[in-house]
């Protein structure tokens, strides 16, 4: 854990360096790290109080001497996960600086063809109807957002694998670089609800309607969406407002959780499953992605999960025969 924690010091510090380099502006710099270092709190003390009361269930299982043994990593876990939302509230905003929004109109090309001549928005849209938005915003925002800040302090605190833990938290957070960092700026891009207005068509524009329709732009996705453009539009840093499609995180973090589910206990299989194909259905029906942002993360996630596996099969084997 304490490698995990060194690793995430080392992303913040050169998400930080990154960002002072392109903006060169040392004042405001300081003043965002300060409001991204509080905003960062926030979410983690506010993430406590809805995980710790399950976290005491858990360690009401494990019994006290676990409990004493799990308190060192968990706080490394705790202080990673801070670093890693500081560092990649900066690295998300400086996308766009270092490669300009390039790869909409062959990903929108590439997503139409894929699934025939339709647009998948349209295919999610005609699945749901009538029915509106219900839940997405409640499972798409805070349900997501629990898990993307607390999914690594609840297996650190829970997981009687030791082994298996670890390997989970090093594909939770190199996720974030691979995935939100790495791949976003290889293929840059805004996404179907922001495409029209990067590029000044109507490719999307019966999208547009069909949001405003089933009242999710009045919805808090709806006013994120717009905050996410309007920060935009004005340039410069703002802690969480970066807007990146491909590959989509929403979908990673979901995938991720599901395997984990899956491989600590058949019965939470189906609830995992049920997570990712939710999350993957919001995040093309409210337009933040197109589908294949959510298959290229998922295809990600897995190379990694079974790459980790592999490696940690090689060292038990040679753990074994030494």
């Amino acid at each position: 854990m304490q490698g995990i924690f060194r690793a995430s010091i080392a992303y913040a510090l050169s998400a930080l360096a990154l960002t002072g380099w392109l903006y060169g502006d040392a004042a405001r710099l300081i003043w965002e790290a300060g409001a991204t270092v509080h905003a960062s709190a926030g979410m983690m003390i506010g993430a406590a109080g809805r995980i710790w009361p399950w976290l005491l269930i858990g360690f009401a299982l494990l019994g006290r001497r676990r409990i004493v043994a799990r308190m060192a990593p968990l706080v490394f876990v705790t202080g990673a996960t801070l670093l890693l939302t500081f560092g990649f509230s900066f690295a998300k905003n400086a996308i766009p600086v270092l490669v300009p929004y390039y790869a909409d109109s062959a990903l929108a090309a590439f997503d139409s063809w894929l699934h025939f001549g339709r647009d998948p928005w349209r295919i999610a849209h005609d699945l749901l109807g009538d029915r509106g938005p219900g839940g997405m915003p409640w499972l798409y925002l805070m349900v997501w957002g629990l898990c993307a800040i607390g999914f690594p302090v609840v297996v650190a605190a829970t997981d009687p694998d030791f082994a298996r833990a670890r390997r989970y938290l090093w594909l939770f957070f190199a996720s974030w670089l691979v995935i939100g960092n790495v791949l976003a700026l290889t293929g840059s891009s805004v996404g179907p609800v922001y495409y029209d207005r990067l590029t000044g068509t109507e490719r999307f524009r019966e999208l547009t309607l069909a949001l405003a329709a089933s009242g999710l732009s009045e919805t808090g996705i709806g006013v994120i969406q717009e905050r996410l453009w309007q920060r935009y539009l004005g340039g410069g840093l703002d802690f969480g407002l970066g807007i990146s499609a491909f590959p989509s995180m929403h979908v990673a973090v979901a995938a991720i959780v599901a395997l984990y589910l899956a491989e600590r206990s058949r019965w939470l299989a189906p609830l995992g499953g049920l997570f990712l194909l939710s999350i993957f259905f919001v995040s093309v029906y409210t337009g933040y992605h197109y589908a294949v942002d959510g298959y290229v993360a998922v295809l990600v996630v897995l190379a990694g999960h079974f790459g980790l596996r592999h490696l940690s099969g090689v060292k038990k084997a040679k753990e074994c025969c030494a």
